[in-house]
């Protein structure tokens, strides 16, 4: 059967994953893909240019055309408005089965598969669950609906939603994804080659999505699952070998969980793979040990999720647990071996005040990272902190039903934030970010009193993050600006 993925904005693995594994097993996929060229997280949103650049009505043109057996959408929050607009324009002309899988349905599944648009959802890990499906649809022998773990569906006017199967636990035993599917819409992505050397994360953060996951698979005692090294290395030289990617994106949550693991790895791609690469740590895991093994390795960039100064609202509201003093030696570990790091922070934690936003600018102040990219908190759907947010009377029921729904902003430009305290976030996001920029204490002390007083903070953070990505030679945000120019309106 031909499983059509339909997808918005970026390359995704999970969908470059799941076509593998069908692929694998005998079916034809192929991919529409709106590169969302000003919505969404790119450098510039508006929505206006973004209705003008529009290419949902082809989309739909084209599906009407060809006459694929499934249409399969993955859905995050921030852009499951869209795939329900698209998939309700689906079947105003076809009645193609639609599936709808992703992070937000697992999520609200109920929410998602109550649109008379979506046939079927699949929740959690959806390898074996979307196969038999197919398989289902296919010819209907395999196994009933009912028996499909991870899957949600309609009977009689009735929902269904079936147990969740285990996670996998031998990520080897899966193909390697599927790149062609995106590379061949933007040839730009393969330049730097995105990989996940694992699945899960041992941490359990209450605004992240693996919080849910955490929720959904409470029973497994193992959250984080990790591949080989030889396995990783295999995908890689086929990698080399067919896309010649200038730089290599490690996408796992924390790719500093093991010093046992990296021990392994390191040699291997030192000697068999030796393209510069970019990762991502916790400042609980990073030690001077494994700080060592990322530069021999061939890393130049770091980020790491520090969210916040405040030891309070660390602990309290975002469970990330360990002291400012951790994230000192951290970065110092990290800048001592040479390589350039980047720091996460998050506005608008529920209780959150000026104190603690002093508290992560001194923070920032004293650790000096080259790199601070401040968020908006948004209250992801499923997530523990909405009920933090509730406790502490920063949220209503309706916000929550509105989150449920997918009307919620982008990370990068809106998310849950109280209005009211935008003009003050909107100050730290240029004291932040400058910091990162202005080296020198009395320079930035003078400039900053000078900025923080100046409107249009937005258009400011927007100039000094670009800033700081030239000072860089943050390749990264090259290709951000490559990426706009490049896109093309052909799905």
């Amino acid at each position: 059967m031909k499983v059509q993925f339909v997808y918005n904005g970026a390359e995704n693995l999970g969908i470059e994953c799941l076509s593998s594994f069908l692929k694998s097993n005998g079916h034809v996929t192929a991919l529409l893909f709106d590169p969302a060229i000003f919505s969404g997280d790119q450098l510039i949103n508006n929505k206006w240019l973004s209705r003008i650049c529009s290419i949902d009505d082809l989309i739909v043109k084209r599906i009407a055309d060809e006459k694929p057996d499934i249409i399969a959408f993955s859905c995050f929050t921030g852009n499951y408005r869209w795939c329900l607009s698209i998939a309700e324009k689906i079947k105003r002309v076809s009645q193609i089965p639609i599936i709808f899988g992703g992070v937000h349905v697992t999520a609200v599944p109920s929410e998602v598969l109550s649109n008379a648009c979506v046939d079927y959802i699949v929740i959690g890990e959806g390898e074996y669950a979307l196969l038999e499906l197919v398989q289902y649809l296919e010819n209907g022998k395999e196994k009933k609906l009912s028996e499909i773990s991870n899957l949600g569906y309609k009977q009689d006017g009735k929902l269904y939603l079936n147990n969740v199967r285990a996670y996998i636990k031998d990520l080897d035993s899966l193909p390697f994804p599927d790149k062609e599917l995106f590379y061949n819409k933007v040839s730009l992505f393969a330049e730097h080659y995105y990989i996940m050397t694992s699945r899960g994360c041992p941490f359990n953060c209450t605004y992240c999505s693996n919080n849910l996951y955490h929720s959904t698979y409470a029973s497994e005692k193992n959250q984080l699952r990790r591949r080989s090294p030889d396995n990783v290395i295999d995908e890689l030289k086929i990698a080399k070998l067919m896309w010649h990617p200038k730089l290599i994106k490690f996408a796992d949550d924390v790719f500093s969980s093991s010093k046992e693991w990296l021990q392994k790895f390191i040699p291997l791609y030192k000697s068999e793979i030796n393209i510069p690469f970019f990762c991502s740590v916790h400042p609980n895991t990073m030690t001077p040990e494994i700080a060592k093994l990322l530069k021999e390795g061939g890393c130049w960039f770091v980020t790491m999720g520090v969210q916040s100064g405040s030891e309070r609202i660390r602990k309290e509201v975002f469970h990330r647990f360990g002291t400012n003093e951790q994230i000192v030696k951290a970065i110092a570990c990290i800048k001592d071996a040479g390589m350039t790091i980047s720091v996460d922070n998050i506005f608008g934690a529920p209780s959150e005040t000026e104190v603690d936003l002093k508290s992560s600018l001194e923070l920032y102040c004293r650790t000096k990272p080259d790199r601070i990219l401040t968020f908006w908190l948004t209250y992801y759907p499923g997530t523990e902190i909405i009920k933090i947010a509730l406790d502490k009377n920063e949220l209503s029921q309706e916000d929550i039903n509105n989150a449920n729904k997918g009307f919620i902003g982008f990370t990068h430009e809106s998310g849950s934030v109280n209005k009211d305290k935008k003009k003050m976030y909107q100050k730290y996001a240029v004291l932040f970010q400058l910091r990162s920029l202005v080296k020198n204490n009395q320079v930035y002390c003078f400039i900053a009193n000078f900025l923080s007083y100046m409107p249009f903070k937005d258009i400011l953070v927007k100039l000094v993050i670009l800033l700081n990505g030239f000072k860089n030679n943050d390749v990264m945000v090259f290709n951000a600006i490559k990426y706009i120019c490049a896109k093309k309106k052909i799905p």
